[in-house]
């Protein structure tokens, strides 16, 4: 009852993510892997019972379908952390499921006494073909586990460059996803007790579902309010009198991760000077869902071309530009009297930070000090 219990959940998982508005491609992905390993476990479920004599056919597609979980949890992290989303050559990966399908392509051409026959007997007419493919299931976790950990790493790393609030995008549960993926595998490798297996693969079900389902899109298609002011404003105007002199003397340093590029000094001071006319006119680094590519939309530039700037006339990442912003901000703010009625914490929304966490470690960063050694430091004036 345990693992048909596991099957019905997974299924009713699946129907609560086809029926979920707003849906992209990594939830059609997660739909997909959730199926198939739900009728994996139907099918362990059939042979464990004994339920196999009814349907010994479904029962033998189990033999492959432990294929299917590292390609699935490659393409679904890739996807979950690319902008391009699912593309059609992600496919390939499951060319080995199709291969061991073809590897006990004999077993479905039998008719179904003789296929419960197999059963009986443990599979000992297929011990080669189940050899082999037990290797290639060995595998494929060797594989594809570091695989998906390196994307998702890679991801990690990169945040910094695209995103200025991380805390709902930084895929902790997906690292755990796949250290619990990993840990079937070590089963599978060192244990190798099919009870053990599919009990973990059950838990595993109701964790990939119910943090799957409640993932939002990380690539989202977010305009910011102030796009059209901002447009108006580099538009109509050449110099701006209210930015730092001292930009015009600033020099791009050489960096090799540049060195390619096809922008020029010239340009590259004309975009910082735009970044921070955009910042001193519209504050739009308050902005809690502020990407790169929203900036770069606004300046109308390449996102790749304003990430240089930053880092190499800045010599910050995204993250941390946009984010020291939001702390000078809140230190103006707080430090006007008439904002006495208002806590650190909702000024710090105010400012565009969306945790308190963000908010702590930031301010900590930039300043030195805590909220709470910044205000005894330094009183709030009186009205």
């Amino acid at each position: 009852m345990f693992y048909l219990s596991g099957v019905i959940i997974d299924f009713f998982l699946v129907f609560i993510l086809l029926s979920k508005k707003g849906k992209n491609a990594a939830d059609y992905v997660l739909a997909a892997w959730l199926s198939l390993t739900g009728l994996h476990l139907f099918s362990f479920y059939l042979f464990y019972s004994e339920n196999y004599i009814y349907l010994p056919g479904l029962a033998g597609i189990g033999f492959s379908l432990p294929l299917i979980q590292g390609p699935f949890l490659y393409i679904y992290t890739k996807v979950q952390t690319s902008e391009r989303g699912f593309r059609k050559p992600m496919l390939l990966h499951f060319i080995p499921v199709l291969a061991s399908i073809l590897l006990f392509g004999s077993y479905y051409l039998l008719s179904s006494e003789e296929k419960i026959q197999v059963f009986k007997d443990n599979g000992v007419r297929y011990q080669t073909e189940s050899t082999i493919n037990i290797i290639a299931i060995y595998l494929s976790g060797i594989i594809y586990i570091p695989l998906a950990l390196r994307v998702l790493i890679r991801f990690r790393k990169s945040l910094v460059h695209t995103f200025s609030n991380t805390e709902k995008i930084s895929f902790n549960w997906l690292l755990y996803l796949i250290i619990w993926l990993a840990c079937i595998w070590i089963v599978i490798l060192i244990i190798q007790e099919d009870i053990f297996i599919f009990g973990s693969a059950v838990m595993f079900v109701v964790w990939i579902g119910y943090y799957g389902i409640r993932q939002v899109s990380v690539f989202h298609q977010h305009i910011p309010l102030h796009q059209s002011v901002a447009k108006s404003i580099y538009r109509n105007a050449s110099e701006h009198h209210s930015i730092e002199e001292v930009i015009t003397s600033e020099v791009l340093p050489e960096s090799p991760k540049y060195q390619n590029s096809s922008l020029t000094e010239e340009e590259a001071k004309r975009i910082h000077t735009r970044l921070l006319q955009l910042f001193t006119e519209n504050e739009s680094f308050k902005d809690p869902e502020l990407t790169l590519s929203d900036l770069a939309e606004v300046l109308d530039v390449h996102p790749n071309h304003l990430s240089q700037v930053i880092n190499s006339i800045e010599q910050k990442s995204f993250y941390d530009l946009i984010n020291e912003r939001r702390i000078q901000a809140f230190l103006e703010a707080v430090n006007k009297p008439e904002n006495q009625q208002y806590t650190f914490l909702a000024l710090a929304f105010s400012c565009g930070f969306n945790s308190k966490a963000s908010f702590n470690r930031n301010f900590k960063k930039f300043t030195g000090q805590t909220p709470s050694e910044y205000l005894k430091s330094n009183p709030i004036p009186s009205k």
